[in-house]
């Protein structure tokens, strides 16, 4: 089986509340899969499974697996050298609204902690 864990789908829930400032997709354990007609059958799919939930066009990299627990030496210098070189999408809803506008502010403090006490912490 292969695909996205539901931590990787809360942390790119939580990275789309700020805009998904520099965001790059790095797939692993790519050595798994027996032949190479599902390996690409697999990363086309990943490819843009990631690509609806970031944007289209989003960067990534693929490491094809492991040797002794560890990433392949030249795999690794390539993601740095990616990494130091890519210039990302611009922010551009973000750069051009460098404000934030509150409509209201809810308090939802327990109205017993606050007939108990009006100086308590609140939430």
């Amino acid at each position: 089986k292969f695909g996205f864990e539901m931590e990787s789908f809360e942390f790119l829930n939580m990275m789309q509340t700020h805009g998904f400032p520099k965001v790059m997709g790095v797939f692993t354990h790519l050595d798994q899969f027996k032949t190479m007609k599902n390996l690409r059958k697999t990363k086309k799919l990943l490819k843009h499974r990631f690509w609806t939930e970031i944007y289209d066009g989003a960067k990534m990299f693929y490491f094809s697996g492991c040797v002794n627990g560890k990433y392949l030496k030249h795999e690794v210098k390539q993601l740095t050298l990616l990494l130091s070189r890519v210039k990302y999408r611009p922010l551009v809803w973000r750069n051009t609204h460098p404000y934030v506008v509150v409509d209201r502010h809810e308090d939802i403090t327990h109205p017993s902690k606050i007939e108990e006490d009006e100086k308590c912490e609140r939430s």
